[in-house]
């Protein structure tokens, strides 16, 4: 008899994992469901005997995070005056390619820099490239000031950006991340980097004052009348911020250079931020390494929530309603996550049709299930206001590298981007404009996130041939099961 019971139970104990196994099998959501009884072959479920550790690496320090609480107010009595005998040019702070000013005279395509002590203002090709001229005259007497004290006011903050001043010269700026994340971004954080009068200052959280918006942008010169994006977004940023009138152009420029008029061609900077590309490239070593022209300004010291008046005039210039502060950084804005998915499966970069599949079920999962509301969005085919849309609630924005990654700005700061890349693939942009908002960037390779220690060491451009060879980028869906989850749980928990 004992040697009949041996095998019953042996036959009892495989029933019951059999039977266990066929119950697991069931248990699938409804989008698994769907997808399993798609014509592509079903979704493979790997098995996962114990969790990992936490999929997310480990935040560490970025250079080009908010570093200093509040922006430095100038307390300065002196006064502003297009008179050269009365005001002096004051140099504020900056870096190549990203430059500050206060009473700063420009006729045709010279700048003059009214100041006693040459040593304390930066040389021509630490501010200007191209064509553009760079005067320090310490006379104010000087025959080349001649007008000038009846030059016509440009009063509050400009952003002069001196791209195209010359005409054999690429400018860069006819592309959407170019211009407006480097450009425009990096004019925004040199404002809020240097000391500002109080009535150019506004409190945007309890004891945090920024920089308002700045008065206007000039693009001032022939050869770069292209800045114009295929997309509209580049025209419908810069009106939406400045108002239309604020936008000086070449032609309007040229108009502005008149020596006919009663000003004699000469114009008067109060305020003053000059973006030139090349300069930046040649002087700084950090954005020629990463080959991103904005990368020394981002991480010159500036108080967090810079970006919030511009983010702020922009949403309600498009009538979108301002969303909540957020209250923490990778904090949910409301009470459940905002994931926006950038879907780029009508272009060469896109994910596998299996990525792309276990993305969105995953996404499917976690919405059905109640732990956040999705955005699925093809944002290339979508106008530019419905994009801004798209993300200005968003918690989360995930997407293959590329442009549609851009448009974290609009999203309220602290939030989450995630970056899928082909593997042994990377590239910064996205990564420093993240640090800079105080979102949390995680790039992610098929089935790990990378750490920033370890892009920190790769070279420039890294892999970056495989961001344009037309291949699928691979994702594991249970991987980013895992790391979904856990931000999620992140986002809401105590």
């Amino acid at each position: 008899m004992e040697g009949l019971r041996r095998p019953r139970s042996v036959v009892c104990l495989t029933f019951g994992l059999l039977l266990g196994l066929t119950i697991v099998s069931l248990h699938l959501s409804p989008t698994a469901r769907e997808y399993a009884s798609d014509k592509l072959p079903p979704l493979s479920i790997p098995k996962i005997f114990s969790k990992p550790s936490s999929p997310i690496p480990p935040i560490s320090p970025s250079p080009f995070s908010p570093s200093i609480h509040s922006t430095p107010i100038d307390t300065s009595l002196q006064s502003t005056s297009p008179d050269p005998r009365i005001s002096q040019t004051r140099y504020l702070g900056g870096v190549p390619g990203h430059q500050v000013f206060q009473n700063l005279w420009i006729k045709n395509q010279t700048f003059y820099v009214m100041n006693t002590r040459r040593k304390t203002i930066p040389g021509m090709s630490r501010v200007v490239s191209g064509d553009t001229l760079w005067e320090v005259v310490r006379d104010p007497e000087d025959l080349e000031m001649r007008g000038a004290e009846d030059a016509l006011v440009l009063e509050g903050s400009t952003i002069f950006i001196n791209d195209g001043a010359k005409t054999d010269m690429w400018h860069y700026l006819s592309s959407y991340y170019p211009f407006i994340a480097e450009v425009f971004l990096g004019s925004t954080t040199a404002l809020a980097s240097v000391p500002a009068p109080m009535e150019l200052v506004e409190q945007v959280r309890p004891g945090i004052e920024v920089p308002k918006v700045p008065k206007r942008v000039v693009i001032p010169w022939k050869a770069a009348e292209g800045w114009r994006d295929e997309e509209g977004m580049n025209e419908l940023v810069l009106k939406g911020v400045f108002g239309e009138a604020n936008l000086i152009e070449p032609y309007h420029w040229s108009m502005l250079n008149d020596e006919s008029q009663s000003h004699q061609g000469w114009i008067f900077l109060e305020r003053v931020v000059i973006a030139d590309r090349w300069a930046s490239h040649r002087h700084n070593p950090l954005s020629d390494s990463l080959n991103k022209m904005a990368a020394s300004i981002f991480s010159r010291p500036h108080p967090p929530f810079f970006f919030t008046p511009v983010r702020e005039a922009f949403l309600s210039h498009l009538s979108i309603p301002l969303p909540p502060n957020r209250l923490n950084p990778q904090r949910a804005l409301k009470g459940l996550p905002k994931i926006v998915y950038v879907d780029r499966q009508n272009t060469n970069r896109k994910l596998s049709p299996e990525g792309h599949k276990e993305l969105s079920v995953v996404l499917g999962e976690i919405e059905s299930i109640g732990k956040a509301t999705v955005g699925h969005k093809k944002l290339g085919k979508l106008g530019g206001k419905e994009k801004v849309e798209a993300v200005h609630d968003a918690d989360i924005l995930i997407g293959v590298h590329g442009d549609g990654l851009t448009n974290q700005l609009w999203m309220p700061e602290g939030g989450i981007v995630i970056e899928i890349f082909p593997p042994n693939s990377w590239l910064p942009e996205h990564q420093i404009v993240s640090d800079i908002l105080s979102h949390e960037y995680i790039p992610i390779w098929n089935d790990r996130a990378i750490s920033r220690e370890e892009w920190d060491t790769f070279p420039r451009q890294h892999g970056e041939h495989l961001l344009n060879n037309g291949e699928d980028v691979p994702l594991d869906g249970t991987f980013l099961r895992l790391l979904l989850e856990e931000i999620v749980q992140r986002m809401t928990g105590p």
